[in-house]
């Protein structure tokens, strides 16, 4: 029996998920904040859901590199972009937090909520993947 390759790898699989979820946050969070507390509410929430989606679609992107390189660093690299991703959201959160036009509890609760359904995502389309147990192994 010869072995079966797949290009369907754990990146491109959590990669949609976040587009997905990040999409369906971006619509629920103004929606919500904006029926709690009004329009800047709204328009806060949003900001807060799009950051964290940036964000974390650019730390997939950049975990795409690091599984490009050797096998045995990739949890290593992976748990380096989770903690980059968590400091920039926190660092986005203080540089924001003195707006005039924002409303900082829905852009914070929204940046929180975003980031819980992003990883949940990214957690549901890494356990979907498949994964080579032997990359590069014999044949």
């Amino acid at each position: 029996m010869t072995p079966t390759r797949t290009t369907r790898g754990p990146i491109s699989g959590m990669l949609r998920g976040v587009v997905i979820a990040g999409v369906a946050g971006c619509v629920a969070a103004p929606v919500i904040g904006w029926l709690a507390a009004g329009e800047r509410a709204g328009w806060s929430a949003l900001a807060g859901a799009a950051a964290a989606s940036v964000i974390m679609v650019v730390g997939l992107l950049a975990m795409r590199l690091i599984m490009t390189g050797d096998p045995g660093t990739t949890m290593a690299g992976a748990l380096v972009v989770y903690i980059a991703q968590l400091v920039i959201l926190v660092a986005v959160l203080l540089a924001v937090r003195d707006q005039e036009w924002l409303h900082g509890a829905a852009f914070a609760a929204s940046t929180v909520a975003q980031t819980v359904v992003l990883q949940v995502a990214q957690i549901t389309g890494y356990a979907r993947a498949r994964h080579e147990i032997y990359p590069g192994g014999a044949r």
